[in-house]
């Protein structure tokens, strides 16, 4: 009688660990944040899992629980982007800090760094809440809709959230923001946690025409080209734009383009693939700008690019079943289909 050869599903609490350092291992390591050398400083290191970590699975379990669906987890997302960079790092406000660059000023109005925080907010929502979550669920399909955490343990990161932000605010860099400042991230935060709730994201998601869907390799090209040219239209500015108001119909320009691809995938059976693709050609900018980085000087940049790529080569090939989407409660009563689909 023949044996099964497949190897045991992993914990719930082995999950959690995987998604909580991919979460603060994909946004810092491939961006060059935190140079390889900084993953040797465990108090950095202990930081970023807390603060990357609690924020993954705070927007994945609520994401879960109020049946929002990918466009309601990047709405999250984008959230999570304001917690981080305006209340722990302070980048949305503080424009002396080194990496903002022009951007210190360029777009600055009122106390915030507008072109910093929509760019931020944006790739917040993808490359530390939603491709860490995707990735992880690619691997392991049986907990797709399907929540890690219970109430109470839900309960906790929250807690551990807004722990790091008032530890980052008041702990790591001097400076202040105004109160008017503050209340503005805490009624858009709030906005943005409203409008996932209450189901926004899905239904301007679904106004997006669907259409003709095209090769897998398309996808790859856009999700690099995407990231590509955000970062340049965001950093260069005031040479690509000239003013914040015409970098923002850029970037607002490009995002559209990005949207209206994925929702042609979005409904079709065969769909997770292409998507994947997209999330491939996103991390394979990084990888290929880590490459960038070596040369310039970053010792050991091209070895995390490299890594990362062998890390999405290796899940590919790890194919599982068809995605259950997000927003469905069980597994045993999802659609096999539909990457980012939403419930109608």
């Amino acid at each position: 009688m023949m044996q099964s050869t497949a190897l045991p599903l992993p914990s719930n609490r082995r999950l959690v660990l995987y998604l909580v350092v991919l979460a603060a291992v994909l946004p810092e390591a491939i961006t060059g944040s935190t140079p390889p050398a900084g993953w040797l400083n465990p108090f950095l290191v202990a930081l970023l899992l807390w603060l990357y970590g609690s924020g993954v699975l705070v927007c994945r379990e609520l994401a879960i629980r109020w049946r929002t669906g990918w466009p309601g987890l990047l709405l999250l997302g984008a959230a999570y982007g304001i917690i981080e960079e305006g209340f722990t790092v302070k980048t949305i406000f503080d424009p002396s800090m080194p990496m903002l660059g022009d951007l210190g000023w360029y777009g600055r109005f009122a106390g915030v760094n507008w072109v910093w925080t929509v760019w931020l907010m944006v790739f917040h929502a993808a490359f530390s809440i939603a491709f860490p979550i995707f990735l992880v669920e690619w691997r392991w399909p049986h907990v797709r809709g399907k929540p890690l955490l219970p109430d109470w343990g839900l309960h906790v990161v929250m807690f551990l959230l807004a722990g790091v932000a008032v530890f980052g605010y008041t702990a790591l860099t001097p400076y202040r923001a105004g109160v008017p400042e503050l209340a503005w991230a805490l009624l858009t935060i709030a906005a943005l946690g409203w409008a996932a709730y209450r189901g926004w994201g899905a239904r301007l998601w679904r106004a997006f025409p669907a259409g003709r869907m095209p090769r897998r390799w398309v996808f790859a090209a856009s999700g690099f080209a995407f990231f590509g040219l955000s970062f340049l239209i965001y950093a260069l500015g005031p040479s690509l734009g000239g003013t914040p108001a015409v970098t923002f119909l850029e970037g607002g320009g490009l995002l559209a383009v990005a949207l209206l691809l994925v929702r042609r995938a979005s409904l079709r059976p065969d769909a997770e693939r292409h998507i994947f693709a997209f999330v491939a050609g996103s991390i394979g900018m990084f990888a290929f700008f880590d490459f960038i980085l070596e040369i310039a000087g970053r010792t050991a940049s091209s070895v995390v690019g490299l890594g990362f790529i062998l890390l999405v080569v290796w899940l590919y090939r790890k194919h599982g079943p068809a995605p259950i989407p997000i927003s469905t409660p069980t597994p045993i009563q999802a659609p096999p289909a539909a990457v980012f689909q939403t419930e109608e």
